[in-house]
């Protein structure tokens, strides 16, 4: 099977640093990191050429913020888990179909237990479609 193509979409270069080692450490083969953006307009071009799996997604960014990428995306198929250091998104998120909302600074067990989740999921339904009309 192919590995999954995930984005990391943060204005922070260390959260985007730390995400990236601890994925590539803990997900073995089924996950690589194809981009890794730190502002919203990237981060469309970026989901638009490579067509992940899978987001990682900031909400508090310059020039926008992760629901105002979301929006650009009314049918999207890949998932989205935010990450923020924020809980006061967290109700908001799952209207945008998060499939996951994790907290800064990220726990590393936490990350494994929501990626096996996310592998699982992928496995046994394919790839989603989120349309917020439905």
């Amino acid at each position: 099977m192919e590995p999954f193509k995930v984005i990391l979409i943060d204005d922070e270069p260390d959260s985007i640093i730390s995400l990236e080692i601890i994925l590539q450490e803990f997900c073995d083969d089924s996950i690589t990191v194809v981009d890794k953006v730190p502002v919203i307009d990237q981060a469309w071009d970026s989901i638009k050429k490579h067509k992940p799996d899978l987001i990682f997604l900031d909400i508090d960014m310059p020039r926008g913020n992760g629901f105002d990428l979301l929006e650009r995306f009314p049918i999207r198929k890949f998932d989205v888990i935010f990450i923020t250091a924020y809980g006061r998104y967290e109700e908001k998120a799952k209207t945008y179909g998060a499939f996951d909302y994790l907290m800064k600074p990220i726990d590393i067990e936490d990350l494994k237990q929501v990626i096996d989740r996310f592998i699982t999921h992928r496995k046994m339904h394919g790839t989603p479609t989120f349309n917020p009309t439905c």
